[in-house]
């Protein structure tokens, strides 16, 4: 598959497989550096608050968020061992590493239902995602590589709508007829604040079964830092409990620290869309994966070709360090 050669090239001309980076091991065991995949935002909510609250600090753990943005590649710095543990923002990129022969591991998920979603104009005569398959859409070239091949094969998208998305809502917003990629805590606020309140279809209502927002770890480190990892998902899961049924205010008061850009209202809106669309979950469901769904997963986007053949899947998470789960393991 061409997607793949591609990832293995990558990987390859930055000496990232097979063991290398070893030197990130050698971290102090209870120092964090954990490399977010965009500007500090709600969707990162559960690890603000963590830090906020003092659930990292209270088990020990001294953590530090890295904020990403459009230049952030955590999937080829964690392979490289230039990170040990970093967010990965969906179900394909630990798969993806896991063909391309990097060591690395999911140990929770921020994300049960993937933010992802397409918008239009209101006035766009469109029910559902089926209906959008003959406009142009803007999209970033991360999202032609994940959800894309899913979007030809089950709503027969073609390549010939694609637009390139550069992170400003600008070209959609003059072109009323096209589609607009986005996540349904941020885009759709977004083009609000400029007057157009969109429809907005959201991927995981579709069928789209994957996870986001999850907590992927580096192998070498993975072993030799158990307890660390184990405390580090304790942590980020009481985060995201207090965060979204609590008080979010200590967590956004550092996302605002980290993102000048951000503000109180949009905070706000995002976080009642993860609340009224469950995007979490349940509270006592935070962070938990299903072996079945990562399976599903794989078998629906290996028959679409989105990615490689012949992977065992339940390398790319491991349930170990989750509550419950991994003490009875």
């Amino acid at each position: 598959m061409n997607a793949m050669k591609k990832i293995f090239s990558i990987l390859m001309s930055f000496g990232l497989l097979f063991g290398a980076g070893n030197t990130a091991a050698a971290r102090q065991s209870n120092e964090i550096v954990f490399a977010t995949d965009w500007k500090a935002q709600a969707e990162h909510g559960g690890f603000y608050q963590a830090v906020a609250r003092g659930f990292y600090e209270a088990r020990g753990l001294k953590v530090r968020i890295r904020p990403g943005g459009p230049g952030s590649d955590n999937p080829r710095l964690i392979a490289a061992g230039a990170l040990d543990i970093a967010m990965a923002s969906n179900s394909f990129q630990p798969i993806n590493l896991l063909a391309a022969g990097a060591d690395v591991k999911v140990v929770m998920t921020s994300f049960q239902k993937d933010p992802q979603v397409l918008m239009v104009h209101p006035h766009v005569e469109a029910e559902s995602i089926a209906d959008l398959k003959s406009r142009p859409v803007f999209i970033s070239d991360a999202a032609r590589a994940a959800f894309w091949p899913w979007l030809e094969a089950r709503f027969d998208f073609e390549q010939q709508q694609v637009r390139k998305y550069n992170y400003s809502l600008a070209p959609w917003l003059v072109n009323k007829e096209t589609v607009q990629e986005g996540y349904l805590s941020s885009e759709p606020f977004t083009a609000a604040q400029q007057g157009v309140v969109p429809k907005v279809f959201l991927f995981a209502d579709a069928g789209y079964p994957g996870y986001a927002g999850m907590v992927m770890v580096r192998g070498p480190y993975l072993e030799a830092n158990k307890a660390t990892v184990r405390a580090f998902v304790e942590a980020s899961i009481q985060g995201w409990q207090d965060y979204l049924w609590g008080d979010p205010a200590p967590g956004n008061a550092l996302i605002m620290s980290d993102n000048p850009e951000m503000t109180a209202d949009l905070l706000a809106f995002a976080i009642e869309a993860m609340q009224s669309n469950k995007m979490i979950g349940e509270r006592d469901m935070v962070g938990q994966m299903d072996p079945a769904r990562w399976s599903g997963f794989y078998r629906e986007m290996s028959a679409l070709g989105a990615v490689a053949d012949g992977v065992r899947v339940e390398d790319a998470y491991t349930l170990e360090f989750l509550p419950g789960v991994g003490a009875a393991n």
